[in-house]
């Protein structure tokens, strides 16, 4: 095990394919070596994180250990070129980073009925399943070997605990320092944007996540947790979480608004939703708008404001 004087963290920021722009992953310099997600699997990316690695003072063989935010590709693509490295993250990062055949079979099936009882068409229903493969193509197999939870701490940064946080992820970890209140959040709170909360298939035997649910949980737990700076997976750093996370909960609140109005109109499924809201972007990133739209559905059905209504071909939902 590497000898390190000083704890610091470093923000290494990497090129991504993706809207969202690019990512951050953070070199913890502890006791040991840890890099905090990795970037998505692409020439330039690699080339990125080797460089800015090397300026810290490091080689790629150095690195200890991985720890994972979310099995998202734009935090995990890389990770398998880091063979000598742990890789540690929640348990549900390995049926993704291993691309267990089974999982992906459940997914891909579960998702194909789910939107079509939602009206979703078959091209968009296309344009989803090349988002799905493009997955494959920007993560590297892999494993993880040491899994993690709520109130662990991470290995060798006995001062680093370890918090989840789903709704965008099912696998979202969040990392605080009980020293000092420094936190590495990955998306669970991102300073410009907000994140979506995307849907993700049951697993077997449990119901579907709801995911805007769970998120809206997870960033009120982020309001207890006295959080001095937060370092994002995409953008600038955050100083004052609890007023971003009142926006943010103000924000769905007002999105639901909108949504409930359209259904006092009449009842509508998802798709006639998504596409009333966001128009032509519901047509090139369904999955995105549709996660938008039905979360919120969960939001107001809680709140019983809304109900929904399956008339044997499509379910749609509406205002009470």
């Amino acid at each position: 095990m590497m000898t390190v004087k000083t704890e610091k963290i470093h923000c290494i920021t990497i090129p991504t394919p993706f809207l969202v722009g690019p990512v951050n992953c953070y070199l913890i310099e502890g006791a040991v070596l840890t890099l905090v997600d990795t970037g998505p699997k692409t020439e330039e990316g690699l080339n990125v994180l080797k460089s800015r690695i090397k300026e810290i003072g490091y080689t790629m063989n150095d690195i200890e250990q991985i720890v994972l935010t979310h099995h998202h590709p734009d935090h995990v693509g890389l990770t398998a070129s880091f063979p000598h490295a742990k890789v540690i993250g929640h348990k549900l990062n390995q049926l993704w980073l291993s691309r267990d055949r089974v999982f992906f079979e459940q997914y891909a099936s579960y998702f194909k009925t789910f939107y079509m009882q939602h009206g979703l068409s078959e091209n968009q229903l296309k344009v989803i399943e090349r988002s799905s493969l493009g997955y494959l193509h920007f993560v590297d197999r892999t494993n993880v070997d040491i899994f993690i939870s709520e109130g662990d701490t991470l290995p060798g940064l006995p001062h680093w605990q370890v918090v989840e946080t789903p709704g965008h992820a099912q696998s979202h970890l969040f990392f605080i320092r009980d020293t000092d209140r420094m936190a590495i959040g990955g998306d669970v709170l991102l300073a410009s944007v907000s994140s979506n909360a995307l849907l993700e298939a049951p697993l077997d035997g449990e119901e579907r996540p709801k995911t805007l649910l769970q998120y809206r949980d997870s960033l009120q737990k982020l309001k207890d947790l006295d959080i001095k700076e937060l370092y994002t997976g995409h953008g600038e750093k955050i100083k004052d979480v609890a007023a971003l996370v009142d926006k943010r909960l103000a924000s769905q609140e007002e999105r639901a608004k909108v949504i409930y109005g359209h259904l006092k109109e009449g009842p509508m499924t998802v798709n006639e939703l998504g596409a009333k809201m966001f128009g032509r972007s519901h047509e090139k990133q369904p999955e995105l708008t549709f996660s938008e739209v039905f979360g919120h559905l969960d939001l107001l059905v809680q709140d019983e404001l809304v109900s929904e209504v399956n008339d044997g071909d499509f379910i749609y939902f509406k205002a009470k």
